[in-house]
């Protein structure tokens, strides 16, 4: 037995002396990511980031190798479609190409999809598309046609809970309360029980008295340059049991000091307590208005991301479809962390627990 044991620590010590030290974790991933083998290399990323989470040339190696992904993911979807057009090859696209922010590309590629289907799936891209214009560039015309685009989707694909999501989306977040109720109406009849949705669709019923017209509350948004979540929590639905398990989880991180999740007025601390943790959710809530502010006036579109390095570590900010997450860390944060933050903001832990 001891020799056994003696042979596999020295196997495991070989094996673990190749990525010893950062330098020696970026060579593989370069060879890993030279090669194609891209899951490889950002397995090793993560591992190599939770040993030497502040290395920056790893997070710098780690970002890159991720949009190599997506490039050669994208390219190699165009040819394929270049050669034989498939539902698979342009949704798949499609969806690449609006994590990637090109909605003015993917209305073009929704173009050439909907010349052979008519299945309503290409036009719930097309609106997908358009609506993440409107979200960026707040133009009533892209509002109108993003909604008016995901009511003609969903008239044709009834089971499919993706175009009343986005009617949704867009109805909740321009103050338009009765036609966000009349989506979350129809997503109950598709979800039955699901705890997400009806808690949801409670805090509409509350707002419809203060309900706008969808096209007044469109053009309001591109007259006012806002959305109501810009700065409140206007359906009030923020369901706490969900969150805070995953913040609890994101708090425990040994890069992390405070985590904070943030929707509207609402703030949920971790890590701090007290008039420390009312003052420090302020101070952070104050950060996203100002970014959210400034990135209309620069023209950058919806922030996504926000990190800012002082003496006492950093500040790091996520914003995503239900809401932002924060946390205050050390000088660099793990990609596990990261990750952690980005289910948060994007509400896969609260999906994933309410279904």
């Amino acid at each position: 037995m001891a020799f056994l044991k003696n042979i596999w620590t020295r196997v495991s010590g070989h094996a673990g002396g190749r990525t010893s030290t950062p330098e020696a974790a970026a060579r593989r991933i370069r060879r890993l990511a030279g090669g194609g083998d891209y899951s490889g290399a950002l397995e090793l990323c993560q591992s190599a980031l939770d040993r030497f989470p502040e290395d920056h040339n790893l997070q710098r190696l780690s970002r890159d190798v991720r949009l190599a992904e997506r490039d050669t993911r994208k390219v190699a979807l165009m040819n394929e479609l270049d050669s034989e057009a498939s539902v698979d090859g342009f949704r798949e696209l499609c969806d690449l190409m609006l994590k990637r922010g090109e909605a003015a590309a993917t209305l073009d590629l929704v173009g050439r999809w909907r010349q052979m289907d008519a299945s309503g799936e290409p036009l719930y891209y097309e609106a997908a598309a358009f609506s993440e214009l409107f979200f960026g560039n707040h133009l009533s015309r892209d509002g109108l046609r993003a909604f008016q685009l995901a009511a003609e989707a969903g008239k044709i694909r009834r089971d499919d809970p993706r175009p009343f999501r986005l009617q949704f989306e867009i109805a909740r977040r321009c103050g338009a309360w009765e036609d966000a109720r009349i989506a979350l109406a129809r997503l109950l009849d598709l979800m039955p029980g699901n705890r997400l949705i009806e808690g949801r669709f409670r805090g509409v019923i509350a707002n419809c008295a203060n309900s706008r017209s969808l096209s007044k509350a469109i053009a309001d948004v591109e007259r006012t340059g806002r959305f109501l979540d810009d700065d409140f929590d206007t359906d009030g639905t923020l369901d706490r049991d969900l969150v805070r398990p995953g913040l609890q989880e994101l708090a425990a991180r040994d890069d992390v000091h405070v985590a904070f999740f943030l929707r509207g007025n609402t703030a949920l601390v971790q890590g701090a307590t007290g008039a420390a943790a009312d003052r420090s959710a302020r101070a952070i809530r104050d950060v996203l208005s100002m970014t959210r502010s400034s990135s209309r006036k620069l023209l950058l579109g919806v922030p996504q991301e926000l990190r800012c390095e002082g003496a006492g570590g950093s500040l790091v900010l996520k914003a995503g479809v239900e809401g932002a997450s924060a946390v205050w860390a050390a000088r660099n944060l793990t990609e596990t962390s990261s990750r952690l933050m980005s289910e948060l903001s994007s509400g896969v832990v609260a999906t994933e627990e309410a279904a």
